[in-house]
């Protein structure tokens, strides 16, 4: 990223080294959406009802967990053992959801480095004094 964003962007050293690197590593805008998708997939799985608040404390936990999930391939959903733990959905779901996160965790990436991207030519072009 920070090499496109370098060479064909042609960003500022000031979204290509600090705003670029905040964002991939705290800005994971795909994780509300996705921990509230597996969770209505592993309680539809195991035929557990899965109430409105629950669902809602899975995606305000992903809110504020997503600043410490670490940067890997599925290292958010070790997070979400105690989670599930607590709303009553089985915690072996996690491996099933990890067994099959190949293909969706392509698409989080997508979105993941389309928004960083987007942030670091915001800022980039604010401070050269652009209106975007």
């Amino acid at each position: 990223m920070v090499k496109g964003a370098t060479d064909v962007l042609h960003l500022p050293p000031t979204a290509t080294g600090f705003v670029l690197p905040l964002c991939a590593s705290v800005f994971k805008l795909t994780s509300a959406v996705y921990w509230a998708i597996g969770a209505l997939f592993i309680a539809k799985l195991y035929g557990i009802d899965l109430s409105t608040a629950n669902l809602a404390l899975v995606a305000a936990s992903s809110v504020v967990l997503n600043f410490s999930t670490p940067g890997i391939p599925s290292g958010g959903m070790l997070l979400q053992v105690p989670l599930y733990a607590s709303i009553g959905l089985p915690v072996e779901g996690i491996g099933i959801l990890i067994a099959l996160d190949t293909l969706p965790d392509m698409f989080k990436t997508l979105l993941n480095v389309t928004a960083d991207m987007y942030v670091a030519v915001m800022t980039g072009n604010r401070s050269r004094g652009d209106d975007g």
